[in-house]
This record gives structure tokens, C-alpha cells and sequence, in this order.
């Protein structure tokens, strides 16, 4: 049992260890990484030809290491039948899409409330729920908690498309795993989870509603470290004399500042700092807490594209050329979200200049999906 994290083969009649609704690129890595813990896992999603080459090992993705873990995997099982799933397991995962749609809660949690819906339905109450999606602060207080009578808790992870099954091996990139339990309990068998998945890992266990907030409030302070490394790069730029790389080299050695994120480049784009940002600022105004500071985040890394944008239109070139377009500097999965290069190329496109999108087959095919023939493409 999960009690005692003694792992039992997963058959389709079993009782197991986890299941994980919502097996997409992230729940999936998660899914596999807890099997390689040595829990039995069952991982469920909607689409039966996923969910077929799941089970005969022939899925395979661009994601690092995923198709590896799943082809050594001895106890990971597959289905599209969640209620069945859901009633044989100890404890329930949720990892599905809650997209952006700028609404009241920012987030739309839509599918997050129908599989809630679903499983206060079909599994007995003392199943502990665990949501591994981002939500809006208040949303389990004020929503799941009506849809379900189950203790719901939130552990987000903090892992980024194209390095997720090393992220979730140290428990999440920045060392910290951020675990909102619904009582002292499950809290504790969340804690013996991450430390048999890494031992070194910080746990921090809270209240559901901390954990909200703590999940944003650490992508905030990120962006306002990448958006102040260019403001402070920008500036030096501006400065005969003065040398960006000099100073914030400097400044990664002071102890309260540090070395993640002060590295002057692009704008910060993907999936989830942009969206992020904005919901705890959007969250600070609903609640009648001062929002400045995280709108002058989004203010300052909007401003920096800008800037680098119009230093280019200076510069009369033939042609212009950008390779490695994905969201991040070599990313092994083809994201393009909120990509700070592309919004630069698409500015001096769209002002009549000649643009080459020049990558991989993969990231040219997503750039070509959003752009069209606003660029010319050179597959490397």
C-alpha cells in the first residue's frame, strides 16, 4: 500500500499504489517518475490510440527520457476508464490543462472541475485528491471543495517542458517541493513520496490555499529577476563604458541576490511565467493588495522586447536570421509560447523586412502553424 510505499504490480483488476488523471507531457513524466519510485501506477487520459500505445511501450515523444522510463516501466498501466481507475487507487493525481482565459480566475479550471465532478462520484470519500495542476488562489476553498468530499490538497510542480523527467527527479528545479495538505496525514505520505524520489529535496507543507499563492508568488520572483537583469543590461548598454556582463556576473555573487535568473538575454516567455505574473496580479487587485510591483515586472520585460526590437530596425540588413526560436535557449520539445525571439522577428516582419525563421523541422512546423508566410523557413 502507499502507507508503506511497498510497491505492488499493477494488473487490471489491482488495487494500486497512485493513479494520475491526465497524462499529457507533464502528467505522463510524473506518472513514470512515481513508478520508478516504486509505486504502482495507473495513468488515465481520453484519447484510447494514446492510451494504446501507452500500454504497448510504442509511444514515444521529444521529451527527454520519457520514452526511455516508458519502455523499462514494469508498473504503469494505461486507461480512458477514469471512474474504474480512480476506485482502485490509494491516492489520486490530477495533472490537466488549466489553460489561460483571463477571466475571474484567470486560469480556466474547467476540465480540473468536471474530472472533480466525475471522481466525488465515483470513489469513496476518504481517497485523498491531489491536484498537480496550477490553480488561482481560492479555488480549492471555494470551488473543488463543492464538487468533492474527498481531502484535497495541492502539489504543483516546478518543472519546465523539455527537461521534465529531470526536473521531477530532484523534486522540481529550484529544489523545493511545495506540498498544500488537506490535513497532517496525507502531508506526510506526500513527504515519503518525494523524499523516496529525492532524498535532498526541501519539502515545505502548508495549507491548500499557502500553496496557491507560494506556487505563483515563486514564478514571480523569477520573472522580476529576469526582467531586472535586462533592465539593469539595458542600462548598461546605454552606458559608454559600461559592460552588462560584467556587472551581472558581479552581482550573481551577492548572497542575497544569487545566480538563477541574472543572466541578461531575452524577454522571459513559455507557458508559465507570463501567465503566472499576470495572475497574481490580477489575484492582489480582487483581493485589494497592491499589484505594482508585478505589473511593473510585465511593464519592464515588455519594454525590453521593445527595445531590442527597435535596435534592430536600426540595423539594415538584407535579411535576418533567427535560429533557436523555441520559449528558452535550447529547448528539446517544440514550444514556441510566448517566445521573446519570435515576437522580435514577427516585429521586423510585419515592418516590411525579410526574415528567415532557420531551426529545426519540428519548432519550423510549430512557427509555421502560428506565422504562416510571414517568414521564410530553413529546416536545419
Amino acid at each position: 500500500m502507499i502507507a508503506g510505499l511497498t510497491p505492488r504490480k499493477v494488473v487490471e483488476s489491482s488495487r494500486v499504489d497512485a493513479c494520475v488523471v491526465g497524462i499529457g507531457r507533464l502528467g505522463l513524466a510524473f506518472a513514470l517518475t512515481l513508478e520508478r519510485s516504486g509505486l504502482s501506477v495507473i495513468g488515465c487520459d481520453v484519447n484510447q490510440d494514446y492510451i494504446q500505445s501507452l500500454n504497448d511501450k510504442t509511444y514515444e515523444t521529444s521529451e527527454p527520457h520519457v520514452t526511455e522510463s516508458l519502455k523499462t516501466c514494469k508498473n504503469f498501466y494505461a486507461t480512458t476508464d477514469i471512474k474504474a481507475a480512480a476506485r482502485r487507487a490509494d491516492v489520486v493525481f490530477i495533472l490537466v490543462a488549466t489553460p489561460t482565459d483571463g477571466a475571474d480566475q484567470y486560469y480556466d479550471h474547467t476540465t480540473l472541475s468536471h474530472v472533480l465532478f466525475t471522481l466525488g462520484k465515483s470513489i469513496p470519500k476518504s481517497t485523498p485528491i491531489i491536484i498537480n495542476s496550477t490553480v488561482y488562489p481560492g479555488y480549492i476553498r471555494n470551488v473543488a471543495t463543492t464538487l468533492v468530499a474527498n481531502p484535497i490538497s495541492y502539489n504543483p510542480a516546478f518543472v519546465a517542458q523539455g527537461d521534465v523527467m529531470e526536473g521531477y527527479k530532484t523534486g522540481g528545479w529550484f529544489g523545493m517541493v511545495l506540498i498544500g495538505e488537506a490535513n497532517p496525514l496525507i502531508g506526510h505520505t506526500l513527504e515519503r513520496i518525494y523524499r523516496k524520489i529525492s532524498p535532498d529535496a526541501k519539502i515545505c507543507r502548508m495549507t491548500p490555499e499557502s500553496a496557491e499563492i507560494c506556487k505563483l508568488a515563486s514564478n514571480c520572483f523569477r520573472t522580476m529577476k529576469i526582467a531586472f537583469a535586462n533592465a539593469i543590461g539595458d542600462i548598461a548598454d546605454a552606458t559608454p563604458g559600461a559592460c552588462k556582463t560584467e556587472i551581472t556576473e558581479a552581482l550573481k555573487q551577492d548572497k542575497s541576490i544569487g545566480s538563477i535568473c541574472m543572466t541578461p538575454g531575452y524577454a522571459y516567455g513559455g507557458p508559465c511565467y507570463p501567465r503566472d505574473n499576470k495572475a497574481m496580479a490580477q489575484y492582489a487587485r480582487q483581493i485589494g493588495a497592491h499589484a505594482g510591483l508585478f505589473a511593473a515586472t510585465d511593464e519592464s520585460n515588455e519594454a525590453h522586447t521593445d527595445r531590442m526590437a527597435n535596435e534592430l530596425m536600426q540595423i539594415h540588413k538584407k535579411k535576418y536570421i533567427f535560429s533557436d526560436v523555441a520559449y528558452k535557449p535550447k529547448c528539446a520539445v517544440p514550444m514556441i509560447d510566448h517566445s521573446a525571439k519570435l515576437a522580435i522577428a514577427a516585429r521586423l516582419a510585419r515592418a516590411g523586412r525579410r526574415v528567415v525563421i532557420k531551426d529545426r523541422v519540428p519548432l519550423v512546423h510549430e512557427v509555421m502553424k502560428k506565422f504562416g508566410s510571414l517568414f521564410e523557413y530553413i529546416l536545419l
